[in-house]
């Protein structure tokens, strides 16, 4: 992969960051931490905002097809991306723009495609992921929620949990158990549903950081089109395959780190301890230096990831590789950044909080990334599957 930018590629990149740095000085006084758009009314209003103005200019459909209102160009959406995670603009909905838009392109059928594609692409809708249930985590295919066709709807009955954003979502989508005595893997279908459709009940889950962004989603009788299904009944498994690849493969994450090593070296040289700047300190130099390093490797790991994409693959090992990297590398930044900064790295909502207090929130919330997607132990399955071949245990 040539990693040089074209002459025109250098000056989209530039609009894309010119307009996320002009957001980002509009943004909300709470808008801190990785879904910051569900900490309020002003917050949610403000990333309807953003990823409306993205959709206006036709830059939540980069990548997709020119049939399809794209510009079949996965390196402007990683450009795109990368504004974004710098700047610390969502601006998208990572769920119906990053995930369920490439799966539909691959696994949908036309009828699908022109339904539900153009409201992702303009941010009329938003969508939710229902995914994971009380006893179906990272082994999804044990889930228990049902969805029965009768005549031409699927009946839904069940739970799922730690639903993000279930109580600001238009739509969901998720995956339901269609035939319940059929074998594992072989008895689920990935199904389409309106979040104001009757018998959907929607409970917030408190969380430590005070954000309500995380829910748990009851079922009791949910009726659903079955024209709503991506792919085919009971093929719902390898639609998720599909959709794990470009859930786990979002290079903003690397950027906000990007940003977040960046504004760690401003500090340590405008901050003194014992009469010298922290930069001088050769242990906090070593260790920014090696953040440093990790950091850019991850960068261009999410690199190589899209331009795999771009292929046409749906590289499976190497987002799960990249899911590993990423949530690591920011666990290891927010437990430095927590040690760095000392007592006062705790406060938040103070103005005695450096960095206007991120890195107490970011050290709450690191420990999620590396459960949420798919545990970390179970990319590792993935990884020594599919990409070195390894045998799985009896």
């Amino acid at each position: 992969m040539n990693f040089k930018l074209t002459d025109e590629q250098v000056k989209r990149r530039g609009e894309f960051f010119a307009v996320c740095r002009e957001l980002e000085k509009v943004k909300p006084p709470n808008w801190v931490g990785i879904e910051a758009m569900y900490r309020g009314d002003e917050c949610w209003e403000f990333h309807r905002h953003c990823a409306k103005e993205f959709g206006k200019r036709g830059w939540l459909a980069l990548a997709w097809p020119a049939e399809y209102g794209g510009m079949g160009d996965m390196m402007d959406k990683v450009m795109f991306s990368e504004a974004r995670g710098y700047h610390g603009i969502r601006g998208m909905d990572v769920f119906g723009v990053q995930m369920l838009a490439p799966t539909i392109l691959h696994a949908g059928n036309e009828e699908v495609k022109r339904r539900f594609l153009p409201p992702i692409a303009s941010a009329e809708v938003m969508w939710c992921e229902l995914w994971s249930e009380p006893d179906a985590g990272s082994d999804l295919a044990s889930l228990t929620s049902t969805a029965i066709k009768k005549g031409n709807e699927y009946v839904i009955n069940g739970q799922k949990i730690w639903t993000t954003g279930a109580h600001r979502a238009d739509w969901g989508f998720g995956v339901f158990k269609t035939a319940p005595e059929a074998k594992k893997h072989h008895n689920l279908s990935f199904l389409l549903m309106d979040m104001k459709t009757p018998g959907i009940t929607v409970r917030s889950i408190p969380y430590m950081t005070g954000n309500p962004a995380y829910n748990e989603v009851f079922f009791d009788d949910v009726h659903v089109p079955a024209e709503n299904i991506v792919g085919q009944e009971n093929g719902g498994w390898a639609v998720v395959n599909i959709l794990a690849g470009f859930e786990r493969s979002g290079i903003d994450q690397v950027m906000s780190m990007v940003r977040g090593v960046e504004e760690l070296v401003k500090f340590c040289n405008e901050t003194k301890r014992g009469g010298q700047p922290l930069s001088k300190d050769p242990i906090i130099r070593s260790r920014l230096a090696q953040l440093a390093i990790e950091v850019e490797a991850a960068r261009t790991l999410a690199y190589r990831i899209a331009d795999l994409q771009n292929q046409g693959e749906m590289a499976l090992m190497d987002a799960s590789a990249g899911k590993v990297f990423f949530s690591e590398i920011g666990e290891r930044l927010a437990f430095f950044a927590t040690d760095m900064l000392g007592p006062y790295g705790q406060v938040r909502h103070s103005k005695w909080a450096p960095l206007s207090g991120l890195w107490e929130d970011m050290y709450q919330e690191c420990f999620v990334t590396t459960i949420s997607m798919g545990t970390n132990e179970i990319q590792r399955n993935i990884i020594a599957w599919y990409g070195l071949g390894l045998p799985r245990m009896k």
